[in-house]
């Protein structure tokens, strides 16, 4: 019951019981409750609630009914509960009224705090410069591209560092280094051992993006590293030479459709494969598609634009729909690149798809 309803504020004429006429109780006046009246009621209550519950049968005489408060004890009970829970108040530490229930424990991919994702950005971008833009984000691709939906397994891993003498990841030695720098920049931060290896493979891809003009991709972390020395299988990755219907079933192989494949090829903007500004992340790539300049005889330089891979797309009735729309509007190739590049950094990290 609500002790407000017992004070003497809400019966300003109380009637005494068995009485037809009415006086003021004295409840009515400032009532003072001493600390041994306040023990006998509440003796009397916890007598009275045992009563209440017994697992015995009640009966109808008085001899065996529970314990009854008088009205007026009610009353002085009522008039001392705002006290008390003031005294209470009062005498408690803050900590133990206030302190929250504690949080569950989260699952899957979560987004980094504040502090990490300032430490992070902090160590990315003293160690990505524009030159090493395009080998960031390479390794951010080759890493991801090992995963099979068949045999559930590859995928964002770091496994990368102990792949890189494959032929297909020539070059990506350097890729890796920026890794170790930027994991070392990361001790005494808020970051280390919140942010993986394969999360610093993702991360530093993304900042690659960003870094050029390209859209911010918000990245969760979590992901688990795969174990030393451990590579994932070989033979995964679209070859350079591959024809469209080869990228489309590759592709397919890791979960990904045909317009996640033509948005992730837009990656190749950024480098040496000749499509505009090499540090420049934008939607020249699609623009450089439709116009095939490697077709050009009279430039003997042409044919080294872009790869026998990127050659086909523009040729395939699936994917030049999507090529002509990202050539037209640059806004929807950077939506379409974020949200496919957050699919591919989560392929085969058990619990996040």
């Amino acid at each position: 019951m609500n002790a407000s309803l017992l004070s003497h504020q809400s019966v300003p004429n109380c009637t005494r019981l068995g009485r037809s006429s009415t006086r003021r109780a004295p409840c009515c006046r400032a009532a003072v409750t001493t600390n041994a009246q306040l023990r006998d009621s509440s003796e009397r209550l916890r007598d009275s609630g045992r009563a209440g519950t017994s697992s015995e049968p009640a009966t109808s005489t008085s001899s065996a009914s529970a314990p009854q408060l008088s009205r007026r004890a009610l009353l002085r009970l009522g008039a001392a509960v705002p006290a008390l829970a003031a005294a209470l108040t009062a005498a408690a530490p803050p900590a133990l009224l206030l302190a929250p229930l504690p949080a569950a424990a989260a699952a899957g991919p979560t987004m980094p705090s504040a502090e990490v994702a300032a430490a992070v950005e902090k160590a990315l971008a003293k160690n990505i410069p524009k030159t090493k833009t395009a080998v960031a984000l390479r390794l951010a691709f080759h890493d991801a591209a090992t995963f099979s939906a068949a045999a559930k397994d590859g995928g964002m891993n770091a496994s990368i560092q102990y792949e890189l003498d494959r032929p297909e990841n020539f070059g990506l030695k350097r890729g890796w280094r920026i890794i170790e720098q930027v994991r070392d920049e990361l001790r005494g931060t808020p970051a280390e051992g919140v942010v993986s290896d394969a999360d610093l493979v993702a991360l530093a891809g993304a900042y690659a993006v960003r870094a050029c003009g390209g859209p911010a991709i918000p990245l969760p972390i979590g992901r688990p590293v795969a174990a030393a020395a451990s590579q994932d299988p070989p033979g995964r990755l679209p070859s350079e030479n591959a024809g469209a219907a080869e990228l489309k079933a590759n592709f397919a192989a890791k979960g990904l459709n045909v317009q996640e494949m033509v948005a992730l090829s837009g990656a190749h903007t950024l480098g040496s494969k000749g499509f505009g500004d090499p540090v420049t992340f934008d939607n020249t790539y699609f623009v450089e598609l439709l116009k095939k300049p490697w077709t050009n005889t009279k430039d003997p330089m042409a044919s080294m634009i872009g790869l026998p891979s990127d050659h086909v797309l523009p040729d395939d009735p699936d994917c030049l729909p999507v090529i002509q729309r990202y050539a037209a509007d640059q806004a929807a190739f950077f939506a379409d690149f974020a949200a496919a590049y957050i699919k591919m950094c989560g392929l085969g990290v058990k619990g996040w798809a």
